[in-house]
């Protein structure tokens, strides 16, 4: 009997849990009447279907609804303020095209949402997420806004499969994809294009994976790292034609930055001011003005099994960096191979160095003092 009585209360308490959702209605709004009356209507867990029109209104959710649009409804909040703001955890946002002027089209102030399948236009920053954790943003066009999607002191979200481009409206600083003092955030499988300084931009940010990501044609670098952004991987990125670096660094460390392919940049990764202890190895960097760059006390680093063609410098090490670990690069059709300035490189491990194309039984390296005791010779 006692075992009876326990399990109709377990019965009960789910009851009482799944209440709202099994109560949640649909609230249907046309053209002409105001979502944000529909918002205050609603009770949690409610759908908001958003019917084809212009709504020209500024939102704030303050309660866990679904927000969905069919035929692609345009929220204009002109210069009334943030387009959307969701201010509530488990919100879900799909198929709106979002729209303001000089603010943010939607802005994250909470936890656990989902924003999905949107169009965001014309705003400072497309989206914006503040000490805000655990959001999806995915299959979302961010584009021709400030900046695509800002992240501030915010952890965990995921960012997937977006097309975020031409997001430059005659900014400084502008980007695709920015994130500031925010760590473990995944940015993966995104296509970014044409994002003024750069696609996406790390300050003083942690722990964060960029995965599989293209970056293309930006005004100054496709990625960067930069003010102690540490412990982040960089993996299997496609960061070509940039007019400055496709990787960049500065006073970062202990990044892992691997299998990524860099074409036709100036530089194809360049590592500087005090950029230690990473870890660059698998890469592809071919046509770049120089493949892998290492300035500015950029020292205790591991270059490590990359292929490095056909740039004007392959490897380059200024007279500041030190103390860098090389072996096992592919160097090859380069117009200079290898060149380094620096001070204490060591261009192979002991056993292994790298390969070359230009291979004499000790390869005595240009600039300076290095030499690699065991070369290798590199396919053509």
């Amino acid at each position: 009997m006692k075992e009876w009585m326990s399990l109709l209360a377990v019965i009960a308490l789910a009851v009482l849990f799944l209440a709202p959702a099994v109560g949640a209605v649909q609230i249907d709004v046309n053209p002409g009447e105001s979502i944000q009356a529909a918002v205050d209507a609603a009770k949690p867990g409610d759908i908001l279907l958003v019917h084809a029109g212009i709504y020209r209104e500024s939102l704030n959710i303050t309660r866990r609804l679904s927000l969905v649009g069919e035929g692609g409804p345009m929220l204009d909040a002109g210069a009334r303020g943030d387009g959307l703001a969701l201010l509530a955890d488990g919100i879900e946002v799909s198929g709106m095209d979002i729209r303001t002027t000089r603010m943010t089209g939607i802005l994250v102030a909470s936890g656990n949402n989902t924003i999905r399948n949107n169009s965001v236009s014309g705003s400072l920053d497309g989206i914006r997420l503040v000490d805000s954790g655990h959001n999806m943003i995915a299959f979302n066009d961010v584009n021709n806004n400030t900046n695509g999607i800002t992240l501030i002191c915010s952890r965990r979200n995921i960012i997937k499969n977006n097309s975020i481009k031409d997001n430059s409206i005659g900014e400084e600083s502008d980007c695709g994809i920015f994130l500031a003092y925010s760590q473990e955030n995944i940015i993966q499988n995104n296509d970014l294009e044409n994002n003024g300084d750069c696609s996406i931009s790390l300050r003083s940010s942690s722990n964060n994976s960029m995965l599989d990501n293209s970056v293309l044609r930006n005004d100054w670098h496709g990625i960067a790292l930069t003010e102690s952004s540490d412990h982040n991987i960089l993996m299997e990125n496609n960061a070509s034609n940039n007019k400055a670096a496709g990787l960049y660094l500065d006073s970062s460390r202990e990044n892992s930055i691997m299998n990524n392919t860099a074409l036709g940049n100036a530089k194809g990764i360049y590592l500087a001011y005090d950029s230690n202890d990473n870890l660059i190895g698998g890469n592809s960097l071919f046509k770049n003005g120089k493949g892998l760059y290492l300035a500015y006390r950029s020292s205790n680093n591991t270059l490590e099994g990359n292929i490095i063609a056909n740039n004007g410098y392959g490897i380059y090490l200024t007279f500041s960096s030190g103390w860098n670990l090389i072996f096992e690069n592919r160097l090859a059709n380069n117009v200079n191979n290898a060149y380094d300035l620096g001070l204490s490189n060591r261009w192979d491990d002991g056993r292994r160095g790298n390969y070359y194309s230009d291979l004499g039984q000790v390869f005595y390296i240009p600039g300076g003092s290095g030499v690699d005791r065991h070369p290798m010779r590199a396919e053509s």
